[in-house]
């Protein structure tokens, strides 16, 4: 009996971790990040796979900080992935394919970047707000 039930849940958690996505979660989204790509790319089916790259660079001295690639499609059988640059880096190439002919995608990408060198514009770090005060305050 007892072994009936051991196999009942390994048979169980087999197939729950069978799901797969194709989802892209990299980097940490920090409370000094900032979004600077977020859009939504689909492609309609034909009579060949559909591909795509998307080239995302920062503004100005930003870096990359996160990339999130999430499949919309309710099968979430698309393929994403990373070609080149990334997470700590001033650009991103991401590809994007449909599963197979006939198929399409839908894809929604958020880039987040932030600057490596913010923390020498404020005065002070983390402390708080000194009420306009423009000399460094001695606790």
């Amino acid at each position: 009996m007892k072994m009936d039930a051991r196999i009942l849940i390994l048979s169980a958690l087999y197939i729950v971790t069978e799901v797969t996505s194709n989802d892209i979660r990299l980097g940490l989204v920090a409370p000094s990040s900032r979004k600077i790509y977020g859009e939504i790319k689909g492609a309609d089916p034909a009579l060949w796979k559909r591909t795509d790259d998307v080239i995302i660079n920062t503004p100005h001295n930003e870096i990359i900080s996160a990339v999130f690639v999430t499949d919309l499609r309710d099968d979430k059988d698309g393929e994403a992935f990373i070609e080149s640059g990334g997470v700590g880096e001033k650009s991103v190439t991401i590809g994007l394919k449909s599963p197979s002919i006939l198929r399409g995608y839908k894809f929604e990408i958020e880039v987040y970047g932030s600057d490596p060198s913010a923390q020498f514009y404020s005065k002070g770090g983390f402390a708080p707000y000194s009420g306009g005060v423009l000399y460094p305050r001695k606790y």
